[in-house]
């Protein structure tokens, strides 16, 4: 009797014991599944959505309006006084893209084409820190003590021997010279911390006729009339 009431005991915490462990095993299990599949699905919806995002918001700020580029502004001045190294290293000078006027001769607008040598190697004294130069054109109009104006100063250009150089002059720069002969006088120019050297310096010629309204014209004929009569 006793050996019987050992026995049920033994079978009872045997399949206690077993149901224990069926239990414990399956709520291992469940989080770490639960874990993955929300990091791959977080993973997967946000990622992409950031960078398509970004992707857009940099392609609304590249295509930012660029029409102001074309306005005038004062060139900055060289650093004076300046040091003249004058020599031969502007081989031409030339006007192209010109615009014919609308009425009369001459041209509205022009653009300059330079051939020229900026090598600049070793031009600077050791103790500025940096023997190479610093290339780089401005252009003045030079009509007299009180008529000159620099219009034009392009940025540092590369070093070439026998280079060729295009600069835009920009009609709001020269508008001020009425119709006739200007003179426009191109310096190949190397920037110093303390004064710039000059270079090169050529001079030529243009007719320029700035385009007048024809309302002015018309207006100012009556006039004329009515004073000579």
């Amino acid at each position: 009797m006793q050996f019987r009431n050992a026995a049920v005991v033994v079978v009872a915490l045997l399949v206690a014991l077993s149901g224990c462990s069926a239990l414990g095993g399956s709520q291992a299990g469940e989080p770490t599944n639960e874990t993955d599949t929300e990091s791959v699905t977080e993973t997967g919806a946000t990622e992409p959505d950031d960078q398509v995002n970004g992707t857009r918001e940099d392609t609304s700020t590249d295509s930012s309006d660029d029409t102001a580029d074309a306005a005038w502004y004062p060139p900055e001045e060289p650093n004076r006084p300046l040091e003249d190294k004058r020599e031969d290293r502007i081989e031409s000078v030339e006007f192209v893209d010109k615009e014919p006027a609308e009425s009369g001769d001459g041209y509205s607008n022009f653009n300059l084409e330079v051939v020229a040598n900026t090598s600049m190697e070793n031009v600077d004294p050791p103790e500025h820190g940096d023997v190479e130069g610093e290339p780089y054109f401005f252009v003045k109009i030079n009509e007299g003590e009180g008529n000159r104006k620099i219009i034009e100063r392009t940025d540092e250009v590369k070093m070439d021997e026998n280079g060729t150089f295009h600069i835009d002059v920009r009609p709001a720069g020269i508008e001020e010279f009425g119709a006739g002969s200007l003179t426009v006088e191109v310096f190949l120019m190397d920037e110093d911390k303390d004064w710039d050297d000059i270079y090169g310096a050529v001079s030529t010629d243009i007719q320029y006729n700035p385009d007048t309204d024809a309302d002015d014209s018309s207006s100012t004929a009556p006039d004329s009339d009515s004073t000579e009569d």
